[in-house]
């Protein structure tokens, strides 16, 4: 149960905790130190009390008295008795009470009589001249006892209004301590997106969550150096490949243009030409990215229609749809338009068509449709072609990343990572649902879109 709370609350259940540990330990301190030191008052006052007793009878010409001069403390009641058992002396109404209890010299005990609690205290036989007697002191703990009781009454009101104190004490002094902590979170979340430049706010005290921050912020310069040196490096790297690539392939189309070529040269040939293609359409994909990422690429946004960038994508791809044998269907509103950039637009569409005819099955289907949703445009691309493992599916943005099982490797693999950076610089997002053997469907939701009629167009190659 703890696992799933914050750290705000878990700092301020065990704060909290600790306070009612505390608390209970203070009131059951002072509970019993309290108890203690009242029944040592009590039997002190009760000694003394048979002490003055003890002192006030005197053998007066033959007969044992009682002078009765100096008063006991209130509360306390006596008996005296002679050897023979006759009364000497008795002060209390009830006394009496006590009768049934054996006698027992020296020797403190609590007895309860009628709800109420007595200290009962006998002294030894005590002898004067030729007479002996003995004296029995009960002192009331009625004091004592509402004391304890008043006791009882402050720490069960007084403690849950400590904790409750404690627990809203706890919850503002974890918020504010926390405080720094949100803000990593929230620069993490900005970082997460994309944005290495962003930093934390340094806190204004040095303590341990100061020392946390200064040190993610120094991580975070360095992850940021590291990346801008990788992009610099596949920025640079593109653009020196692209000259020996384009050479490579001049030199290869001019020799596939000889007519004393043998079959197996020709083949040769053709594959290197092939490689070539391939090798400056990475390249050129390579430098799209970069640039993006640097923040070079200028968006030129216009308001287009989307139905003709899709019917664009569809005749660019014809000859590919006719040697998949492959019908592409469109499902797109005719008046939908959408405030973005062209040659982006057309360049996404194109790699999610071509992925999906790519991975379609012979005399398959691909249906690209759009709807409006708000103030956003619903652009999807539909297959049922092989499908996506769903443990690839969160990795198939990412730079050259294939699914291992399956899948062609004829292409670059870049082109999701573009369609990645396409719906991002546009403020959309993109999602991805598949299933094995039964095809994948491609969503891009990107915002500014204005009203249209919906219209069903099929184009069959």
């Amino acid at each position: 149960m703890l696992k799933s709370i914050s750290l705000r609350d878990k700092i301020t259940l065990w704060y909290s905790l600790l306070m009612l540990v505390v608390l209970a330990a203070f009131a059951c301190a002072v509970y019993f130190l309290t108890d203690y030191v009242l029944e040592e008052m009590l039997e002190r006052e009760t000694r003394l009390s048979m002490e003055q007793l003890i002192a006030q009878i005197e053998n007066e010409d033959g007969l044992l008295t009682f002078e009765n001069e100096v008063p006991i403390a209130s509360g306390s009641m006596y008996f005296i008795t002679e050897e023979n058992g006759s009364e000497l002396a008795s002060y209390g109404s009830d006394i009496t009470m006590f009768d049934q209890e054996p006698i027992e010299p020296g020797v403190f005990r609590f007895v309860k009589r009628e709800s109420e609690r007595w200290l009962l205290l006998d002294s030894e036989l005590v002898r004067e001249d030729r007479f002996t007697f003995r004296v029995r002191v009960a002192s009331s703990c009625a004091l004592g006892d509402r004391v304890l009781s008043t006791l009882r009454l402050i720490f069960l009101t007084g403690i849950p209004l400590a904790m409750a104190i404690a627990i809203c004490g706890g919850y503002l002094i974890a918020k504010k301590s926390l405080r720094p902590v949100s803000q990593i979170i929230r620069s993490a979340e900005s970082i997460s997106q994309g944005d290495l430049s962003a930093r934390i706010p340094s806190a204004p005290v040095k303590d341990e969550l100061g020392d946390l921050t200064d040190t993610l912020n120094t991580m975070l310069a360095s992850v940021e150096t590291a990346f801008k040196r990788e992009q610099r490096f596949t920025s640079d790297a593109s653009h020196e490949l692209r000259t020996p690539v384009a050479v490579l392939r001049a030199y290869t189309e001019s020799l596939l243009s000889q007519e004393t070529l043998s079959t197996e040269q020709t083949v040769s040939l053709q594959t290197m030409l092939a490689e070539c293609e391939r090798m400056q359409k990475i390249i050129g994909q390579l430098l799209t990215i970069t640039r993006g990422q640097e923040g070079r690429y200028t968006l030129c946004r216009e308001t287009i229609c989307v139905k003709d960038i899709c019917e664009g994508v569809a005749e660019s791809l014809s000859t590919q749809l006719k040697q998949a044998d492959i019908t592409l269907e469109l499902n797109i509103p005719d008046e939908l338009t959408i405030t973005a950039d062209q040659s982006l637009m057309t360049q996404l569409m194109l790699n999610l068509t071509e992925n999906a005819i790519k991975y379609g099955h012979t005399s398959g289907h691909v249906e690209i449709s759009a709807c409006r949703e708000c103030e956003s445009v619903c652009i999807a691309v539909r297959d049922d072609g092989i499908g996506i493992p769903e443990e690839s599916i969160p990795f198939l943005f990412e730079r050259f990343y294939r699914v291992d099982t399956a899948r062609d490797r004829s292409g670059t693999g870049l082109g999701l990572s573009i369609v990645d950076w396409i719906v991002k610089s546009h403020g959309g997002t993109v999602r991805v649902e598949s299933q094995l053997g039964i095809g994948s469907a491609f969503t891009v939701i990107l915002p500014q879109v204005l009203s249209g009629m919906l219209s069903v167009s099929r184009l069959e190659v």
